[in-house]
């Protein structure tokens, strides 16, 4: 069983919550689809450092207001003839590696105010992403694309026009975006590509973790140990957690498991951290400055595509919520026109001209199901060195999770609340079922292990999420699934404060 088909077969599942206003915006905040910013009205994006000393840095994201009507985005005006296939950073030519080179060499020769220039293009990101405008019809809430699923439907719109103007600098209508295969653990993909390695290359960034490159394996749980080997069967446990078969816009509204799990992995393992705001991968405002971005977010989106139609028990269906639908956003197209987009116009990939490819390790993590470390329930035992029950609230007001918590909870219960963080540094928040050793050390390749949220740093702001993942083929595999209580173990890896108002497990 595949890990969505899990998800889609048993209806179990763990929700936690984050306590606290939510510092940006959600899709539902003002009860309609969130409309494109007044770009006349910008503001500075403002950062503080995570890393040394403490300053704050200002960016100015602000983009440029091309002359010219806004363009409706329709499908007549931005038709391709030939179908566009992007293929594995790990995988591709010397040919296609050179052309690459010389389209973002074309891309950053450009001047800055250009909007197909590199330096606007990697602003585009901070600007939507870390509160340059504000959310149109509601001047208090700044505009933010991430924590929803805006994210996957936004970013795909992000990359198809950075391709085409790429496309168009190289004067090739069929170049396509590359995809950093990470979740490939057993043909390459799972290292830093090397076609972005050379520090001669318009593909290179100082700003990466110079600890993490090649033959370093990638890390989908941030802070894993072990051999390759060992390393291998937790990144295949890490895809498997990313359980999206049952959410909903309405009922994940601050992100989904692939956001907050392997996405932000991944960003937070290439940012250098040595640098201030683990800059440039490891932060909102200047992710997109690295082109490794593109070719990252690449691979999210075609596991978006892989979700909707290329697992058992597929295909998924699109969601209907008009407020998720009509959702609009901003993009320059290459000819260096303000084109609005809608959300309903980027769910079908192939409509939009391109593909990619059926990889064959992806069977790997699509059939994964690691054998547990434990034999019965946990919890007598547990309840009986004092353990304590936890159950939704708020029936036991807030509470603190320092290094972790271990907690009996009802299976299933009824009720929920949300919890809170600062972000003054990564942390991440692991799960594990039926093991109340857990600790920061405990490998993630296990039955036990149920997820990981993970929290990109941004200094001064709260962060309120509702944290979902699938449970219900933990319990199967361990043989607890008829069990009326559980134990489950959050814990925190990471020095800022948590705190959660209740643990719930429930039916859906």
């Amino acid at each position: 069983m595949g890990p969505y088909v899990k998800g889609f077969l048993e209806p179990w599942r763990f929700l936690f919550f984050v306590l606290g206003a939510v510092y940006w915006c959600t899709l539902f905040v003002t009860s309609s689809p969130i409309g494109v910013p007044n770009l006349r009205e910008c503001q500075l994006a403002t950062d503080r450092s995570v890393v040394g000393p403490l300053t704050t840095v200002q960016l100015n994201c602000c983009l440029p207001i091309p002359p010219g009507n806004v363009i409706d985005f329709n499908f007549g005006k931005y038709k391709t003839t030939t179908k566009r296939v992007r293929m594995p950073a790990h995988k591709v030519g010397t040919d296609y590696i050179a052309k690459y080179r010389r389209a973002y060499e074309l891309m950053r020769s450009l001047p800055q105010d250009d909007p197909r220039s590199f330096a606007t293009q990697a602003n585009v990101h901070c600007a939507f992403c870390n509160g340059a405008y504000k959310q149109a019809g509601d001047d208090s809430v700044l505009l933010q694309v991430h924590f929803s699923w805006l994210f996957l439907a936004c970013h795909r719109w992000y990359l198809y026009f950075h391709e085409r103007i790429l496309a168009s600098l190289v004067g090739d209508p069929t170049f396509s975006l590359v995809f950093w295969n990470w979740d490939d653990q057993r043909n390459g993909g799972n290292v830093m590509p090397a076609m972005f390695l050379p520090t001669d290359s318009s593909l290179y960034d100082a700003k990466r973790n110079q600890a993490n490159l090649p033959p370093t394996l990638v890390k989908l749980v941030p802070g894993i140990t072990g051999n390759n080997s060992e390393i291998i069967n937790q990144n295949l446990n890490a895809i498997t957690g990313t359980d999206l078969s049952n959410s909903t816009v309405l009922s994940a509204p601050l992100g989904g498991s692939i956001e907050n799990g392997v996405h932000n992995a991944i960003h937070f393992w290439t940012g250098d951290i040595t640098q201030p705001l683990i800059q440039d991968m490891g932060t909102f405002n200047t992710a997109a400055r690295d082109p490794i971005f593109y070719a990252h977010h690449s691979n999210v989106d075609r596991l978006w595509d892989k979700w909707r139609y290329g697992l058992p028990g597929g295909p998924r269906s699109d969601h209907s919520d008009p407020d998720f639908l009509n959702a609009e956003f901003y993009f320059y197209d290459e000819n260096g026109s303000l084109v609005k987009v809608k959300v309903s116009d980027a769910l079908d990939s192939s409509k939009l001209g391109y593909g990619y490819p059926e990889v064959a390790a992806d069977e790997l993590w699509i059939n994964y199901s690691p054998a547990p470390i434990t034999s019965g329930s946990a919890v007598p035992a547990a309840s009986a060195s004092g353990v304590p029950f936890v159950g939704g609230a708020p029936q036991h007001g807030t509470i603190s999770l320092g290094s972790g918590l271990t907690a009996i909870v009802a299976a299933p219960g009824n009720t929920s609340r949300v919890k809170k963080v600062t972000r003054d540094s990564f942390v991440s928040v692991l799960v594990f079922v039926n093991l109340p050793s857990a600790n920061s050390s405990t490998a993630t390749s296990s039955a036990e292990y149920v997820g990981t949220y993970n929290i990109i740093p941004a200094p001064g702001k709260t962060l309120t999420a509702n944290v979902k993942l699938e449970i219900g083929d933990n319990l199967r595999r361990i043989g607890i699934q008829n069990e009326a209580e559980v134990v489950l173990s959050l814990v925190v890896k990471g020095n800022q404060p948590i705190t959660i108002q209740g643990l719930l497990i429930r039916y859906e």
